[in-house]
Order: C-alpha cells, then structure tokens, then sequence
C-alpha cells in the first residue's frame, strides 16, 4: 500500500474529507520512528549537534513515553520515504518564498508562533494558517496553547507587597507622575503612542525610552533593554501608581510582559492590547482597558479620581492580599499547563510542542499500522486569525498619508496577497517557492490584489 494524501481536496476543504493515509512498510534508516525538521536551523532545540550522518538526533519525551528523531538537515526532504514528516515552521521567521515545496503526500506542517502578530502577517490570514496540521500560538483555541508565556506564577502575581498608598501619594507631592510608560520600540501596529501623546495632554505621564521621551532614567545602564527585568528598574516602576501596558499589535490572547510587570509591581496596568484580557487578569477588578474609555480624556478623568481616592484605587491591588488569585480560572491554566517558563528540554515550551507533535504523528502511525485509514487533520483560523490595524484614536481617513500606520496596513493585506499565492502554489504541487512573485503578479492582473483593498 502507500499514502493516498489527496492534498487538493485538503486545502480546498479545510476539513476533515474523504482524503485518507493509508501505510506502507517502514523505512529502516530513519529507525522506524516519526522524524520532525525543523526548518529554521537557528530554532533547533537539541544543544548537541546530530552525530549521525543523516543528521538526525533522538528526542525523548518520557512525560509521553514517545520517541521522535528530529533534525535540521533539509537534504531529508530529498528521500523518497512514504513516512509522515512534520516540518517545523518558526512563524516569525515563516517566509512563503522559503516554503519547503513541493508539498508532498507524507508531509505534515507544525506551527511555533508565540511572538506578536506584527512579526509575520502572513499568519493571520486562514489561506496559509489552514496549510498547517499542528499549531503552537499565543492563542487559548492552538493545539499547544502558548498565552500564559509570559505569567511566571500565580505566586509571581502577588508575591511581591506594593509599595504602600500612603508612600505613593508622597512621592506625587514630590513630582513623581501618576503614570509611568516605558517604551523604545516606537511606531507600530497597535499605534500606541498616538494614544499615549493625546493621553499625555490630560494627565502627567513619566515617559522613559525612545517613545515620547521626556524623563531620563535614574541610572542610565538601565536604557539597556536587556534590564527590563532588573530589581532597580521593577523597584523604580513600583513607584508609579499607574502603568501603561499597551502592546504592539491587537490580538485576543496576545499578552506580553506589558501586562505581566505592573502586576508584579503593583502598579495598575492601564492596558490596551488583547479584548479577552480580563481572562488573564489576577481579578476583574486589577486593570484599567482604555478601549473602554470614549477617549484619552474620559481616561484622565478616571486615573485622576483614582490618584484621589485612595479606597477606590486600593480596590485595583486587592488580589495582592490575596493567599490565592481570585481569577480561579487563570490559576488552574497556569498550574496545569504542560510546560515551564525555565524547563529544559522537552520541559520548556519548544521541546513540549516539539513532544506533543511526536506524539500525535504516533497516534497517526499506529492507525495507519492497523490499516485504518485517517483524515489529515488542518489547523483552524481561529489558532492565530488577528484583524488588519487599526488607529488607536480617529479614523484612518484622519492620518496622514506619510504615517507609519499605512505601512502596517498595507503590509497586513500584501501578506493576504502571500497567502493566497502559497495556498494555490501547495495546490498546484509547484516545486519552487520562489515561484510566489508571479503568482501574486496573477492575483493583481485578476484585480483582487491586496492595493484593491479600500483599507489602503
């Protein structure tokens, strides 16, 4: 017998089909086990290099009690094993030109993609998600859920005491802004510092890094990003009352240290970024949305009577006296997760979903043993989809013409253009990647290229 992957009817679908696999006889040299290449050899997670000359390495996952062998030698691919291998995909670094093509019957894509939405739009849109059988992204709905990358612990949350009101409130009187925001990575999707410009024109705000500047540090080494997790600097931002924590694009369950730091501080994140962030708040009342304020100014307004109120502000700290997060729900998902922020090996985030893809191209190996017959499974939209940007105030008719936003616009619709273009090139079992300029040259001579788009 061999695998009859009927890869058309796959990616037309999108769902489970009459497509099936169906096995042949074992190919000895790959030692009759599963075999994952990773793609991006800079992702490789095995500290040894491969001894063997095929330049496999063995990955154990004793929490599974499966064996995989992994590699980052692409010359695999040139083998004429009917064996499943999943080619491991790093979705920033995921380039449609660079797609490993042909697609071929026994070929599985994996997804890794815990970084932020701006790093590659490409991902968003469902024509080339929906080419993956296997995901791990930064959303709750991916196969190997990645949100919580940057929640350490529950104790983490409220194991370190805020800095009493009363001190808080001395420090106002002696300068200090009520708002703190830290920022260097300027001008991106999210377009945050529009945002935090017009809020700055309603409340005192201490901006320190390249975004908005108008307070140096105290200790000028701490301009180094590499001390944003520093005692001095968390010390210093536990002064503040308030914390801006606006992330760099908008997607629900994109939550990064912005959220996680004023937290760990207690300092009162006023947040802009993911629309389900309360799931992951410590309680329902420790953040402040500004998307669910009409504007900057109706956020002044209410950061300025919790400045002069000390009860009502105290109420956005209470989880801080907590023994246990209120949020019950987001102390189960960070005690259960499969994974440790400071695992090694198969512990860390990467080997997990290196060991969950070994275990599930297991499950498939053993059906097709039995001479079943299987459905190739396909990665849903929901596992990444994030929408186009948008202007944090105004319309984008009110921006102009020379801004960064158009450009991050712009790049989220030519990346559709790239989707779509790598979607038909698998359909059409073309061989060479590169073939993807003129594919797209054919959607704009049809006139649905992404500049047909109003948004641009």
């Amino acid at each position: 017998m061999e695998i009859t992957f009927n890869l058309l009817i796959l990616v037309l679908s999108y769902q489970c089909c009459t497509a099936c696999i169906t096995k042949v006889q074992p190919s000895k040299d790959l030692n009759n086990l599963p075999v994952i290449l990773w793609w991006q050899k800079q992702m490789f997670p095995h500290a040894e290099e491969p001894e063997r000359d095929d330049g496999l390495v063995e990955v154990n996952c004793p929490n599974l009690g499966y064996k995989c062998m992994a590699t980052y030698n692409k010359n695999i691919l040139e083998q004429k094993s009917t064996e499943l291998l999943t080619i491991m995909q790093y979705g920033t670094d995921f380039r449609a030109y660079e797609a490993p093509l042909p697609r071929k019957p026994n070929h599985l894509w994996a997804l890794l993609h815990e970084e932020s939405p701006q790093n590659n739009y490409l991902l968003c849109n469902k024509e080339s998600l929906e080419l993956f059988n296997f995901s791990a992204t930064f959303k709750r709905n991916s196969d190997f859920p990645l949100t919580t990358q940057h929640f350490i612990s529950s104790e983490h949350l409220t194991s370190r005491k805020p800095i009493s009101v009363m001190e808080k409130n001395k420090l106002r009187k002696q300068g200090l802004a009520p708002v703190v925001y830290l920022q260097s990575h300027c001008d991106v999707p999210s377009d945050r510092d529009r945002y935090v410009y017009h809020l700055m024109g309603n409340i005192s705000i201490d901006s320190y890094g390249a975004c908005l500047n108008n307070k140096e540090f105290p200790n000028a080494d701490l301009v180094d990003t590499s001390q944003m997790n520093s005692e001095e600097l968390l010390d210093m931002l536990a002064k503040y009352k308030f914390h801006i924590a606006f992330e760099n694009a908008i997607c629900d369950d994109y939550i990064t240290e912005k959220f996680t730091r004023p937290l760990h501080v207690g300092s009162i994140p006023i947040y802009r970024g993911s629309p389900s962030v309360r799931d992951w708040a410590p309680d329902h009342n420790s953040v402040i949305i500004a998307d669910e304020f009409e504007s900057p100014e109706r956020l002044a307004e209410y950061i300025n009577y919790l400045d002069q109120n000390d009860e009502a502000y105290l109420k956005y700290l209470a989880y801080k006296d907590q023994p246990e997060l209120p949020n019950k729900w987001l102390s189960e998902a960070l005690n259960n997760r499969k994974w440790d922020l400071n695992g090694e090996d198969t512990n860390n985030f990467v080997g997990g979903y290196e060991c969950y893809v070994c275990g599930e191209m297991h499950k498939m190996e053993a059906k097709l043993r039995k001479g079943m017959k299987i459905s190739p499974r396909v990665v849903s939209h929901n596992h990444l989809d994030c929408s186009p940007p948008q202007p944090s105030i105004g319309d984008i008719s009110d921006i102009p013409p020379n801004d960064h936003l158009h450009n991050w616009i712009s790049d989220y619709w030519q990346n559709l253009d790239q989707a779509v273009a790598l979607r038909d090139m698998v359909l059409e079992g073309v061989s060479d990647s590169e073939s993807l300029w003129s594919y797209i040259e054919r959607r704009y001579h049809a006139g649905v290229g992404a500049m047909q788009h109003n948004e641009l």
